[in-house]
């Protein structure tokens, strides 16, 4: 697993990635919206988010969330080296990670080395958040997390990007 420094890693998300989102969302607003996050990593460890796809919550749950697993491999085998991460939603809007999420975040971070942002998008998608939403998960409370390895779970900033696929500055 790539080691980090003590400077945080950011997760930068691009403007396609948002819309995607915020489809996802909107359509399963009753249950955890789930899905993979593609883009790129760059040499200091910061991620770099050009799509959203979603992928089938096979709980069916507005609070526990299962990716299909046939889903996920189909996804790694398409993608391959492009999964930089995971999300779901909290339509109940809890706003931040649950015990379930932490004891995840560190199964596949640190045990399964597997270095995967966790983006969470929490709720209510209710009409007055389609209202004020306007087409983007910008008025939604946003977390993302990581859990490097000898660390505990870590906030990860978050930028949201004006550009459509942003891309890892080159040195």
């Amino acid at each position: 697993m790539k080691q980090f420094s003590d400077a945080r890693p950011r997760l930068v998300l691009g403007k396609r990635a948002q819309q995607a989102l915020f489809t996802d969302i909107s359509q399963r607003a009753q249950i955890e919206a789930c899905g993979i996050l593609l883009g790129a990593m760059d040499a200091d460890g910061n991620w770099w988010i050009e799509e959203a796809r979603a992928l089938t919550n096979t709980a069916d749950s507005p609070v526990y969330f299962e990716f299909d697993p046939a889903e996920l491999l189909e996804a790694e085998l398409a993608y391959p080296g492009q999964i930089m991460g995971v999300y779901h939603s909290h339509p109940t809007g809890f706003p931040r990670a649950s015990n379930t999420d932490r004891a995840n975040m560190q199964r596949v971070n640190q045990q399964e080395g597997i270095a995967w942002a966790w983006l969470i998008i929490s709720g209510p998608f209710d009409a007055d958040f389609q209202k004020r939403a306007h087409g983007t998960i910008a008025t939604a409370p946003l977390i993302a997390y990581f859990h490097p390895d000898n660390h505990d779970l870590q906030r990860i900033p978050l930028i949201l990007s004006e550009d459509d696929a942003p891309l890892p500055p080159t040195k």
